[in-house]
């Protein structure tokens, strides 16, 4: 686990490693970026993942495309080049922009 936040914060973020596929599988193009994120929603509402939340951010209304360098993060994440915490700053930022949409 490892701790994304600030430094007096519970908030941990939680990532199993088969995830990890899934990743690499979207960045090689394998898998549509509706999948991924369908994908990632599922996960992140159902517990799988938890990712720590980001105060004082909105969604952006409407669909928004995944910025090329999301699915870099993806790809680099899935072969070990960056780690879990820079990985997940890709998942906040497109769940604040409003490109990941998760209910409660």
């Amino acid at each position: 686990m490892i701790n994304t936040g600030p430094a007096n914060t519970t908030q941990t973020t939680v990532i199993p490693s088969w995830i990890k596929n899934n990743a690499k599988w979207w960045s090689q193009g394998q898998l549509g970026d509706d999948q991924f994120v369908q994908g990632l929603q599922y996960m992140i509402q159902h517990g799988i993942i938890q990712i720590p939340t980001q105060t004082g951010s909105t969604a952006a209304s409407g669909t928004q495309q995944i910025p090329a360098w999301i699915k870099n993060n993806a790809g680099w994440w899935a072969s070990g080049q960056i780690g879990d915490d820079q990985f997940v700053q890709g998942l906040q930022y497109m769940i604040t922009n409003g490109i990941i949409k998760i209910n409660s």
